[in-house]
């Protein structure tokens, strides 16, 4: 089980990539926004590449695991696109 400030962390970086661009985020601003320091952000995550990769990879695992009886193309499309307007700002 992902520990807790991981988690965290990913929190906090969803919640920016929802208000601003991938661009305009550091690991400064994802750090002061969850109350982590740098050293913190730097032992689960390489950098911001490995924690965007990190997050894909877990979501869509989520879903797998959530949905593992999906039984057409068009139930998977729309598990996605749900993801995608719960995020439309991150996406």
């Amino acid at each position: 089980m992902p520990s807790f400030t991981k988690q965290v962390i990913i929190a906090s970086f969803l919640k920016l990539l929802n208000e601003r661009p991938l661009a305009q985020i550091t690991i400064k601003d994802i750090v002061e926004d969850c109350g982590n320091n740098r050293n913190s952000f730097y032992y689960h995550f390489k950098d911001l590449p490995t924690l965007v990769k990190t997050i894909l990879i877990e979501e869509a695992d989520r879903i797998i695991n959530e949905h593992a009886k999906v039984h057409s193309l068009e139930e998977c499309l729309a598990l996605v696109i749900e993801f995608a307007q719960e995020n439309k700002k991150a996406v």
